[in-house]
């Protein structure tokens, strides 16, 4: 028979286990920072800002601007050509001494472009800021110098080079920590309702009634352990009262025959 429980029934259950929800949640969070701290490795995000202005004709339309626009995409495309990055290679190991090959420098690199702007942005993501940003601004400065005579522009500007972040982007410390925090608690939530499914004990008189179909005669008031500690000295105290006033009736009546052969 399908068994339900209604919501004070779930209350009622996860505050009698809230030993071990609150132990789950612990090690949940305990667990997420030891991941967070000891275990993932921090990356770094650097990045730096440029700007393509198009050769002007005499009169600038709405088309000459949605062209400059679109042609961001062709920039995102030569930034990781084997012509930039093989010059960003070159350059990276003679003046930082950062050996990589072009491949390995194309997974680190990103462009992402500011919605309906001319502007766009190099990110490099690497485990070391320092290095995240002389990989930035290598290949920002690369593209600087190649762009003019491969792609018909008229100016290519670095509004913004790329500087080393001390915060790392990723793992998000907050974010784990309450990761682990909520599948601590969930894992404990989950604990209590299999132990009170496989707990097959009887609870209540309605298991009785209701699940088993039994008729109910009388029920057994729950005692706590105090009440019966007060029971006990309670029931000492009256059997000691009852064997006092036993023995001094037996003394009363054992002195009343003397009492009446002095007076004789």
């Amino acid at each position: 028979m399908e068994k339900t429980y209604t919501v004070k029934q779930l209350l009622d259950m996860f505050k009698k286990h809230i030993q071990l929800i609150l132990t789950c949640m612990f090690a949940g969070l305990a667990l997420s920072g030891v991941v967070t701290f000891f275990i993932v490795t921090p990356k770094y995000s650097s990045q730096a800002q440029l700007v393509v202005t198009l050769p002007q004709s005499d009169s600038t339309n709405v088309n000459d601007v949605n062209s400059n626009l679109q042609m961001i995409n062709t920039y995102k495309d030569f930034i990781v050509s084997d012509l930039v990055l093989n010059q960003v290679q070159s350059r990276l190991d003679t003046q930082y001494k950062i050996a990589m090959e072009p491949k390995e420098i194309k997974k680190l690199i990103s462009v992402e472009q500011s919605q309906n702007s001319q502007m766009f942005s190099i990110i490099v993501t690497t485990t070391k800021s320092v290095e995240a940003a002389h990989i930035a601004n290598t290949v920002a400065k690369t593209f600087q110098d190649n762009a003019k005579d491969v792609l018909n522009v008229d100016r290519i500007t670095i509004t913004s080079s790329a500087v080393a972040e001390s915060d790392p982007v990723s793992p998000n410390k907050k974010l784990f920590l309450a990761a682990g925090l909520i599948l601590g608690a969930l894992i404990g939530i989950i604990g209590t309702l299999l132990i009170e499914l496989m707990d097959r004990t009887v609870k209540d008189a309605t298991f009785l009634t209701e699940e088993l179909g039994f008729t109910l005669l009388g029920t057994v008031p729950d005692i706590s352990d105090k009440d019966i500690a007060v029971n006990i000295k309670k029931t000492r105290k009256l059997v000691d009262g009852e064997l006092s006033q036993a023995a001094t009736q037996k003394t009363e009546s054992s002195t009343e025959p003397r009492r009446r052969r002095s007076r004789v």
